[in-house]
């Protein structure tokens, strides 16, 4: 891996959260790691956010610097063969590249094409959701994550979403309300992985959590 970044392009490494934020806000990074191919003018060819296995990162890269498998790519395809797995991915570029008007037209397109109560339908209701908590708009992201549990009962979004409503309601600053979705949480799903998580934030903002541990 380190003799493909040292001959077959140039690898600049940017501490985004910190006295690099200008790149950051350039290419609108909005999760870490995100690592952004551009050609040699700056211009982004496509990113991968995350982690992937080295071998896997080295093909995708190189994949990108093909033409392989970009969002540019993608639209292409799409308009001869449509397909709701290849919409996902259209939106999910849109969404890391801080374009949630694009994204959120292809989420929706992915859900109107297939069955609404779907896996593929669950995956672009959270994705839309999750964008709007990530701009803020927390009663609006409650609203959207409440929908998701009453229309996935029993489903793995059903529960995921049942910890992000007290989440969003402790980020809007409500903290009786967050204690209470947390422990309703806890009550509906106690053989979730994320009852410790949710045990944690009920002890933190009831003000019980021992400074130093």
């Amino acid at each position: 891996m380190e003799n493909y970044f040292s001959y077959e392009m140039i690898f600049v490494k940017a501490h985004a959260e910190a006295a690099d934020s200008l790149t950051a806000k350039k290419y609108k990074v909005s999760g870490f790691p995100t690592f952004v191919v551009t050609d040699s003018k700056g211009n982004e060819i496509d990113r991968i956010v995350g982690y992937l296995p080295a071998e896997e990162f080295i093909q995708t890269v190189k994949d990108y610097k093909n033409g392989i498998g970009t969002l540019d790519d993608l639209l292409s395809k799409v308009e001869a063969s449509p397909d709701r797995e290849m919409y996902f991915d259209i939106a999910d570029k849109y969404k890391y590249r801080g374009a949630p008007e694009d994204a959120t037209k292809w989420f929706e397109k992915v859900i109107a094409d297939g069955e609404p109560t779907d896996s593929l339908s669950g995956e672009a209701s959270f994705s839309l959701a999750d964008m709007i908590l990530r701009k803020k708009e927390y009663d609006a992201a409650i609203e959207a994550f409440t929908a998701i549990k009453n229309n996935f009962k029993g489903t793995q979004f059903d529960e995921t979403a049942s910890i992000y409503i007290p989440y969003t309601i402790m980020k809007k600053g409500d903290t009786t309300n967050a204690i209470a979705g947390f422990e309703l949480f806890i009550k509906e799903f106690p053989k979730s992985e994320d009852v410790e998580y949710a045990t944690k934030k009920i002890s933190e903002l009831k003000g019980e959590t021992v400074e130093g541990k």
